[in-house]
């Protein structure tokens, strides 16, 4: 059998595919080895057993063992989701790697840092007409109107035809685990998917910091937010305040960063989005 593992750059393709060929019942394996992260916290390293299928090439010749089950991982880009290399794997199931409204951050960042290797800041452009200074509120309201904007914030959704596993699906191990038993057969992994998260705390810390900065919201009970001092975080935060509530802070008035969410309570309460 053959598994197509469909994903958009920066979404943890290669990850998923080691986990699968390391763990999986019968799987072909190129490396033996260890699975190593690197700085950025990619999985690059680890050996392929079948070629990847990159930017929808004309053709893909491979002898595949009859006797082994693969991985293949069909890399188009983000910005391309044609499903054309069915063609050439009429008989393999797809899985397809997909991002929720709350998980696009970690997507939108890893995209940029990881597939396109170069800073967030050099790709989001800080237009002098509108922001006439640098100070930190100028870029946490311009990562908040990246996430909010981006057209790939609605990109890689659930297609009703292939098999979905959602990042927010790894964000928890037993979560995960679950998901691929639904098709495979695999032992467990967890120290290796412990070490993939240690290794991408930097992309997943942020949402992490969000949901319970709107959970301490929900329940008004107050959590310090003065620590937080991350710009994208900040920004990350004021997008799911957004998700939440359809509100947009307004940046100008809240140029100084919040103490703790006793200040964001009551701001909304001052807007008349919460009583």
């Amino acid at each position: 059998m053959i598994y197509c593992i469909w994903y958009p750059s920066g979404g943890f393709g290669h990850f998923v595919n080691a986990i699968i060929s390391l763990y999986g019942k019968n799987f072909a394996k190129a490396d033996h080895g260890e699975l190593i992260f690197s700085a950025t916290g990619n999985s690059h390293q680890y050996a392929l057993a079948a070629p990847k299928y990159l930017h929808d090439p004309d053709d893909y010749d491979f002898d595949f063992d009859q006797n082994k089950n693969y991985t293949v991982l069909i890399d188009n880009g983000i910005n391309n989701q044609t499903d054309r290399f069915k063609s050439f794997f009429p008989e393999a199931t797809t899985i397809k790697i997909c991002y929720s409204d709350h998980s696009w951050p970690i997507v939108a960042k890893t995209m940029i840092e990881k597939a396109m290797a170069v800073s967030l800041e050099s790709q989001v452009d800080l237009d002098s007409t509108r922001w006439t200074d640098r100070d930190p509120w100028v870029y946490r309201e311009r990562y908040f109107l990246f996430l909010r904007d981006h057209a790939l914030r609605l990109a890689w959704k659930p297609n009703g035809t292939d098999i979905h596993l959602h990042v927010d699906d790894l964000l928890d191990y037993c979560q995960f685990r679950s998901k691929i038993q639904t098709l495979i057969e695999i032992d467990s992994f967890e120290n290796d998917w412990y070490a993939w998260h240690v290794a991408n705390k930097k992309y997943i810390d942020p949402i992490l910091v969000a949901d319970g900065v709107i959970k301490s919201i929900q329940t008004q009970r107050s959590l310090p937010l003065d620590t937080i001092t991350d710009v994208w975080t900040q920004a990350v935060i004021y997008y799911y305040i957004w998700l939440q509530y359809n509100f947009e802070v307004p940046h100008n008035d809240y140029s100084e960063w919040f103490t703790n969410t006793t200040d964001i309570v009551k701001m909304l309460k001052h807007h008349k989005i919460i009583t």
